[in-house]
């Protein structure tokens, strides 16, 4: 685009006036999405106060951990775990997995980036591309199902688990089943 030529074009003052009332309702509609997202946001949080917070306390002080509602609705409220091993933890984290024999979790995964053309290369093993001086990328993690899992089994042991090495967050979760 050529703006010195753009900006010699004489542009009829109804073109104008068209484009600012179309950037006038971006922008007013951008405002509207923004204001939706934070509202979202807010009724989020709530939600999740209700449910993890305001329910779970309710229904132990009634000594109950389900009941049903009139409308035949059941509600339960159950433990719910949450880990993900943060970044800076992951060695750390590994590390304590390993020293309690726990290291079988760990997905150990090698990977080689090839170029064009060196499709017969991709088959060869480990250590016959390492002797060819190509780069292998190794990555080791937890597939978050498996340390979620993990993490709850543990915890319905009562086994101690590292809380920040592996970023848990234990609550109740009130779930309400429609009836059908």
């Amino acid at each position: 685009m050529d703006l010195e030529q753009l900006t010699t074009v004489n542009i009829k003052t109804d073109e104008v006036t068209e484009i600012s009332q179309a950037c006038n309702k971006l922008s007013s509609q951008n405002k509207k999405i923004e204001d939706l997202e934070a509202l979202l946001k807010k009724e989020q949080e709530e939600s999740r106060r209700l449910s993890e917070e305001v329910i779970p306390t309710l229904m132990q002080q009634a000594g109950v951990s389900s009941i049903k509602l009139e409308d035949g609705s059941a509600v339960t409220v159950s433990p719910y775990y949450y880990a993900k091993i943060p970044e800076d933890k992951k060695n750390d984290a590994f590390a304590w997995l390993r020293s309690n024999n726990h290291g079988d979790l760990i997905k150990n995964n090698v990977s080689v980036s090839f170029g064009k053309g060196e499709d017969s290369d991709a088959a060869k093993l480990k250590a016959t591309l390492e002797k060819q001086g190509l780069v292998v990328d190794q990555k080791q993690d937890i597939h978050w199902q498996t340390l979620r899992g993990f993490v709850r089994e543990q915890m319905e042991k009562n086994q101690n688990i590292p809380s920040e090495m592996f970023g848990l967050y234990v609550a109740n979760r009130t779930k309400i089943t429609n009836k059908k």
